[in-house]
């Protein structure tokens, strides 16, 4: 499977919700970008389903959480996945894999939206940061970024190596957090079609699933 230019355009657009849509265009045309949502949402669905398929049966993550291209009042600025194992799905803490107009991203994170539901605290996931230095040298780090949780999707992140490199940038990231949280991935931007982009995606939910299953009662680094 290959990820094109073409599903990276999609989210750029500068009107979301079905009601400054219907006030601009005719509603042929919004039933044609409608209609290329739902054809390019199901590509997105099928990559995950694909990609479940081929993580160890050890992670448990057959089922992943796909996020509607639509939340009903507006289109989706990106298309989104989580990846729980069965035995966390009530956990805070998460893999995720996100397109958006400007880049491809698998990525750990901690979900705070509805987080006082699920399980997992902030300050326990950000012990994580204590583990980035010896994890990060059993992967290719110059392909790794990390952000805080409140950064907009769209920054340019910091790259982990220059994150672990410089102490002085630790300390600036941390304030930058604020009493939330970081996130960490691999990142492919929009620049030329990406092929194998399963094996690619596959290949970093395993780079990432170490960090992932620290958390867990039983996981360690």
């Amino acid at each position: 499977m290959k990820l094109t230019i073409e599903d990276f355009q999609l989210f750029d657009r500068e009107v979301y919700t079905f009601k400054q849509l219907k006030e601009a265009l005719p509603a042929s045309m919004i039933e044609q970008i409608k209609a290329e949502y739902k054809v390019r949402w199901q590509s997105w669905k099928s990559l995950q389903l694909q990609t479940a398929a081929l993580l160890p049966e050890s992670y448990q993550m057959r089922k992943p959480k796909v996020e509607s291209w639509t939340n009903g009042w507006n289109l989706r600025s990106h298309f989104w996945c989580a990846y729980r194992s069965a035995d966390r799905e009530n956990e805070n803490t998460c893999l995720a894999v996100l397109l958006n107009k400007k880049q491809f991203q698998i990525y750990l994170m901690f979900q705070h939206y509805k987080s006082e539901e699920r399980m997992g605290s902030v300050e326990e996931y950000n012990t994580l940061l204590l583990s980035l230095d010896a994890w990060s040298k059993h992967v290719a780090i110059e392909e790794y970024y990390i952000w805080p949780q409140l950064e907009d999707e769209l920054t340019d992140h910091l790259p982990l190596a220059e994150f672990l490199a410089d102490k002085e940038k630790q300390v600036l990231f941390k304030q930058r957090m604020g009493n939330r949280t970081f996130q960490i991935g691999k990142l492919f931007f929009k620049t030329e079609d990406i092929d194998d982009i399963v094996a690619h995606t596959t290949a970093a939910l395993k780079e990432l699933y170490p960090l992932y299953f620290s958390l867990s009662s039983k996981g360690s680094i």
